[in-house]
């Protein structure tokens, strides 16, 4: 079993505007270390190539807190059928070496800010979260897109899954629009469901090219996701 160290959450401000407490870390920890629990790639329910085995909830320097979980990849059947989830976790204790020092992941993050806005309500909040969320067949909740701004009622997305050519969506629930633009040309693509006018294309085109900043954020989260995937 090849085994990787990384970061599972933290409690600072994520790019859903949203924010884990640290009771809710050690809760995942806890639950991590008396339970294998499986390590779904991409958030896929159906691609399972591995298994969490340990975690812990470390202190970073700017007094937020970071859960740091063992994950090990099954390099053969053997191993699948022998970490078989939800049976109680045994061995996670000699696991917890393999975190370490994480003095790098502290400088890492204490350098990542996220900002909430000053024009963004209540209501946008609950749509970005409703909208990136998924319950999956046990209860548990998963975030399958990443909610770039939104431009009039058009919600600008990059998700999980999306195939080649790199793109991201386009969308509107009032008018039933799905387009697809690609992510390095700001050109429009084509439509997954219903129309958009030309006027909203340029719209968001302008958009980008006239703030340097959500267009840094809109490419910097397609290679996020786009390197989950391999593409």
């Amino acid at each position: 079993m090849h085994l990787i160290r990384g970061i599972i959450s933290t409690t600072h401000l994520d790019r859903h505007y949203e924010r884990m407490s640290k009771e809710c870390l050690e809760d995942m920890a806890r639950q991590i270390n008396e339970k294998y629990i499986p390590f779904r790639w991409n958030h896929q329910e159906d691609l399972n190539p591995g298994v969490v085995l340990c975690g812990k909830v470390f202190k970073l320097n700017d007094g937020e807190s970071a859960l740091i979980a063992v994950i090990g990849w099954f390099e053969s059947e053997k191993e699948k059928h022998e970490y078989v989830y939800g049976k109680p976790n045994t061995e996670y204790v000699k696991y917890l070496d393999e975190i370490g020092d994480i003095g790098e992941f502290k400088d890492k993050l204490c350098g990542e800010k996220v900002e909430l806005p000053s024009k963004i309500s209540i209501c946008d909040l609950l749509r970005i979260h409703l909208d990136s969320s998924k319950v999956l067949k046990d209860g548990s909740l998963i975030k399958i897109k990443r909610y770039i701004a939104t431009v009039d009622d058009l919600m600008i997305i990059v998700q999980t899954g999306d195939h080649l050519p790199r793109h991201f969506h386009v969308k509107s629930k009032q008018r039933g629009i799905d387009a697809r633009f690609n992510l390095n040309t700001l050109e429009l693509i084509n439509m997954k469901k219903g129309q958009i006018k030309s006027k909203d294309i340029k719209k968001i085109k302008d958009f980008f090219e006239t703030n340097s900043s959500m267009l840094q954020k809109l490419k910097d989260e397609g290679d996020r996701i786009y390197k989950c995937t391999g593409t």
